[in-house]
C-alpha cells in the first residue's frame, strides 16, 4: 500500500489580534518551485518550512496570543489562534516536550489540528464551507529517517498544502469482530409524516486511550519511542478533531502510553501482519502493561494485516482493547481518517454504511441494516476507494453519516466509562420541516432546513438519503435502495439534487442520480453540526417521506435552453414540459418563474409568480445586462423544478 506524501508550509504573524495578511517572519517559509519526487502528489502548493523557527515561534509567541498563519492550497494564508489539544496528558507531555499537539480556530470559524514533533509539522483544516485541506511533509519516511539522525529544527524542509480530496490513497480493508452489540433503534421505519430527531454531544466525554505500536510501525518513524509516539499523537489529534465535533468525545493518551510503543519487531508482543491475531494480543498486552482500570479504549497500530475491531467494545472489560489498524504506509490523512477513525468507529459501536458488494465491499462486509450509502459510500464508516466500479471517490470524507451518529451516540449514552461532564454548549434547534411532497421522477428537487444556535456557533448542514434496500450498483434505481450519496457538511441548509454545480453543467456526480422509477417513500435526514470548541453538538431530523411518481416525461425547461439573446424590456416566451405534473397525485397547478444573472447560482428576480402550470408563459425581460442568464421554473408549493441548460445573454 502506498500513500501520497503531501507537503506544507506555514507562515507566522506576531500580532496579538488575528491579522488579515501574513507578513511577519518571512524566513519561516518560502514557495518551493523545485520538482518533487515521484511519490508526491501533483495538486497542491509546495513550500519550504524552517521547522526550528516554527517551533520557537509556537513555544514563545502563540502563548501570547499570536496567530499561526497556515498556507492555503490555492494561495494566501489562514491565521489560527492555537491552544493545547488535550491529546497528550500533562504527565506524558512532560516526558516528551518535543511533541506538541495543538488545535485552533480562525476568525472565519475554520478549525485546525496541528502537530509539531520529531516528525516535523502537520496540520489539518476543517473549513466552515466544507473545504478540508492538509499541510504535511512531502516525504514522511525521509523526514522520519532524518529525524533519527539529527534534529529537524536545523534547516528547511519540503512541505505541501493540498485539499484532502486531492490526496491519493490505496486499498484497505477492515473486518468487524463478532462481539455482541445492541443496535440502536432503527429510525428508518418511522411512520410517514413523523419527524424523528436525534442529538449527540449533550455531555463532554474524555476517554483514556491506550494506543500501542508494533516494532515495525515504530521503525517507520525513526525507530525511537519518541518518533513512534509522535506519529501516534498526530493520528489521535486528527481523529479527535472529528470525534469532538460529531460526538463531543476526546480521546487522551494514557500517561504511560510510551510503554506501549515498541522498537524491536523481534521481541514485541504482536504478530504485525495478522490483524485478527493482534486483536487478542492487544487486549492481553494493554491490560497487562496499563491495567484494565486505567484505560477506556485500546488500539494498536501496525504495518500489516489491515484493520479489524470489535463492535461496540469501549468500556467493556476484556474487550475494550480489541482494535487494530495496519497499513504498510501509516501516514497522512487517508490513514488517520479512512482507517484509524473508521476502526475506532467500530469500537464505539458504528457499523459499515455502504451498500455495495463489489470488491472489498463484498465478502460479508456490507451490513444490510445500516447500508444507507450508495456504492462504496464516502463517510468514515463507508469504504470509499476500495469497491472498484462502485467507488464514489478515492478517500473517505472526515465526518460520520447520520446513521453512524445515531449508533455511536446510542453506545455512548449506554456506557459510563471515562470522564463525563455536562456540555455547556447549546445544541442547534432545527425548525419544523415541511410536510410530505409528491414529485415527478427524473426531475431536480431541493431540500431545505434551517436551524438556530443559542451560542451563535456557525452551523453546517448535511442532507443524506435515509433509505435501505437491496445491494445495488451505483447509478441503479430499484425503487427502494439509496441512490444519492452524502456530501461534506456545508454552510447552506439547502441541498439541490442533483448537486447544483452538476445540474448547471448538465453532468452527474458519481453516486448521485435522480429517482428514475416510482417510489412510495423516499426518505432524507438532515444533520446540523455546530462545531463548538471543546465539544460540538449534532442534531438530526427526518423529513416526511417523499413520494416519487414516474410521469410521462420529466418536468423540464425547454426554452430558453440554448445561448440565445434577449433584450431588456421585450416580451419573451418561457416554455417547459409539464410532464403530467398537473394530474394527481402531484397536482401541481401553478409555477414560479425566476431569473438568474450569475449562471444559475442564485435566482433573485421573479419573472412570473403563481402562474398556471401550462408549459408556456410570456415574460417581460428585466433591465440589467448579463451573459450568464438562466431561467428556473419551479412548482409552487413543492420542491421540484428545472433550470435552463445553458447561459444566455440579456442586452
Amino acid at each position: 500500500m502506498r500513500f501520497c506524501r503531501p507537503i506544507l508550509v506555514v507562515a507566522i504573524s506576531s500580532a496579538v489580534a488575528l491579522p488579515t495578511v501574513a507578513h511577519a517572519a518571512p524566513s519561516l517559509w518560502a514557495e518551493n518551485a523545485a520538482e518533487t519526487n515521484a511519490a508526491a502528489i501533483e495538486p497542491g502548493r509546495r513550500l519550504l518550512l524552517d521547522v526550528g523557527a516554527l517551533r520557537r515561534f509556537v513555544d514563545v509567541e502563540t502563548v501570547k496570543g499570536a496567530a499561526l498563519a497556515v498556507p492555503r492550497p490555492d494561495g494566501g494564508y489562514a491565521q489560527f489562534a492555537l491552544e493545547d489539544s488535550g491529546t497528550m496528558p500533562p504527565e506524558l507531555a512532560a516526558k516528551f516536550p518535543e511533541i506538541r499537539s495543538l488545535k485552533g480556530i480562525d476568525a472565519d470559524g475554520n478549525r485546525i489540528r496541528v502537530d509539531i514533533s520529531p516528525l516535523g509539522f502537520q496540520a489539518m483544516v476543517f473549513g466552515h464551507d466544507g473545504d478540508v485541506w492538509v499541510v504535511q511533509p512531502e516525504n514522511f519516511e525521509a523526514l522520519a529517517a532524518e529525524s533519527s539522525r539529527q534534529s529537524l529544527d536545523v534547516g528547511v524542509h519540503a512541505y505541501v498544502s493540498v485539499r484532502r480530496a486531492d490526496v491519493a490513497s490505496a486499498g484497505f480493508r477492515c473486518a468487524v469482530g463478532d462481539e455482541k452489540h445492541d443496535h440502536a433503534k432503527d429510525f428508518a421505519d418511522a411512520k410517514a409524516g413523523a419527524t424523528i430527531e436525534t442529538v449527540t454531544g449533550g455531555n463532554r466525554r474524555t476517554m483514556r486511550l491506550a494506543l500501542a505500536a508494533t516494532g515495525e510501525y515504530t521503525a517507520k518513524f525513526g525507530g525511537t519511542v519518541a518518533g513512534g509516539l509522535a506519529a501516534i499523537t498526530t493520528a489521535v489529534n486528527r481523529v479527535n478533531q472529528v470525534y469532538e465535533r460529531d460526538f463531543s468525545v476526546r480521546m487522551t493518551l494514557v500517561p504511560n502510553n510510551n510503554l506501549l510503543v515498541y522498537t524491536n519487531a523481534s521481541t514485541d508482543p504482536y504478530t504485525n501482519n495478522n490483524g485478527s491475531t493482534m486483536l487478542g494480543q492487544n487486549q492481553t498486552n494493554v491490560t497487562s502493561v496499563i491495567g484494565s482500570a486505567n484505560y477506556d479504549i485500546g488500539h494498536v497500530f501496525s504495518t500489516g494485516g489491515g484493520g479489524v475491531a470489535g463492535l461496540g467494545v469501549i468500556c467493556s472489560s476484556g474487550n475494550k482493547a480489541r482494535g487494530v489498524t495496519g497499513s504498510s504506509n501509516p501516514v497522512g490523512d487517508p490513514f488517520y481518517i479512512d482507517y484509524v477513525a473508521h476502526e475506532m468507529g467500530h469500537q464505539f459501536g458504528g457499523n459499515h454504511t455502504f451498500n455495495s458488494t463489489s470488491n472489498s465491499c463484498g465478502g460479508g462486509n456490507r451490513n444490510a441494516s445500516t447500508a444507507y450509502e450508495t456504492g462504496s459510500g464516502s463517510t468514515i464508516m463507508a469504504y470509499a476507494g476500495i469497491c472498484g466500479t462502485n467507488d464514489l471517490q478515492p478517500n473517505s470524507d472526515p465526518y460520520f453519516h447520520a446513521k453512524s451518529l445515531e449508533e455511536i451516540g446510542a453506545k455512548l449514552a449506554a456506557t459510563t466509562c471515562g470522564t463525563s461532564t455536562a456540555n455547556p454548549n447549546a445544541a442547534p434547534v432545527i425548525a419544523p420541516l415541511a410536510t410530505s411532497y409528491v414529485i415527478p421522477a427524473k426531475t431536480p428537487f431541493a431540500l431545505t432546513a434551517s436551524a438556530t444556535d443559542a451560542d451563535g456557533d456557525a452551523l453546517t448542514y448535511a442532507w443524506e438519503q435515509y433509505d435501505l434496500g437491496a445491494a445495488t450498483n451505483v447509478g441503479v434505481d430499484n425503487g427502494t435502495s439509496p441512490i444519492a450519496r452524502s456530501f461534506n457538511p456545508a454552510a447552506s441548509g439547502t441541498r439541490t439534487l442533483p448537486r447544483l454545480s452538476n445540474l448547471l453543467a448538465n453532468t452527474a456526480a458519481t453516486g448521485e442520480i435522480l429517482p428514475q422509477v416510482n417510489r412510495t417513500a423516499m426518505k432524507y435526514r438532515v444533520t446540523v453540526r455546530d462545531g463548538h470548541a471543546g465539544g460540538g453538538a449534532t442534531v438530526s431530523a427526518d423529513i416526511p417521506p417523499i413520494r416519487v411518481v414516474l410521469t410521462s416525461a420529466p418536468f423540464a425547461v425547454t426554452a430558453p435552453n440554448t445561448a440565445v439573446t434577449w433584450t431588456a424590456g421585450t416580451a419573451q416566451n418561457v416554455t417547459w414540459n409539464v410532464g403530467g405534473t398537473t394530474a394527481a397525485p402531484i397536482s401541481c397547478a401553478n409555477v414560479d418563474i425566476a431569473l438568474s444573472k450569475d449562471g444559475g447560482n442564485t435566482f433573485p428576480t421573479a419573472l412570473a409568480s403563481n402562474v398556471a402550470n401550462s408549459g408556456t408563459r410570456s415574460v417581460t425581460v428585466p433591465a440589467g445586462a448579463t451573459s450568464q442568464a438562466r431561467v428556473r421554473v419551479q412548482c409552487r408549493g413543492n420542491i421540484f423544478f428545472d433550470v435552463s441548460n445553458a447561459n444566455f445573454t440579456i442586452n
